[in-house]
């Protein structure tokens, strides 16, 4: 039987929009509702070095209470396990893939922010290192307009 993880990607303060403050009250109460093995934040920092500030010249996000996670999933947070990531894929934390492999965890499931970026490249990123992942949509967000979303979960479906 697989071992599970939830990974909550990014909910963060810096990321809540007006499109996207539903997200973190719909996850806590999947939360409530399901069971999995392991529960995961991921807390993306961004750094002065980032490709981030010097490619795209976007400086949000690098200190408190930009970087917190939003307050509604931070007890929750900080009951399960929280890693701190510098770019889009959680995989490029080395301390996650570590715990992915010592508490032999093989089916993920991935939500919060945003579905065309973070999750994205999350989820393609696990999948080529053999992880069987799933994208709970109805849980996942993203700033984007809706018809990105729309090709994204099209991008998604067809590779995954």
């Amino acid at each position: 039987m697989d071992r599970t993880a939830l990974i909550i990607l990014d909910l963060q303060n810096c990321f809540i929009t007006d499109k996207t403050k539903s997200l973190p009250q719909k996850i806590k109460e999947h939360i409530e509702l399901q069971k999995y093995n392991f529960i995961i934040f991921s807390k993306f920092i961004n750094t002065e070095n980032s490709n981030f500030i010097k490619k795209l010249n976007w400086r949000k996000c690098q200190i408190a209470p930009e970087v917190d996670i939003v307050s509604e999933l931070s007890n929750i947070a900080l009951k399960n396990h929280i890693f701190e990531k510098h770019t889009y894929s959680i995989f490029k934390s080395k301390e996650f893939v570590a715990f992915l492999s010592q508490n032999k965890i093989s089916k993920l499931f991935f939500c919060g922010l945003d579905l065309d970026a973070c999750i994205l490249a999350s989820a393609f990123e696990g999948f080529d290192l053999g992880f069987n992942c799933e994208i709970l949509y109805t849980l996942s967000g993203s700033s984007a307009k809706i018809e990105t979303n729309t090709f994204v979960k099209q991008i998604i479906n067809r590779n995954l």
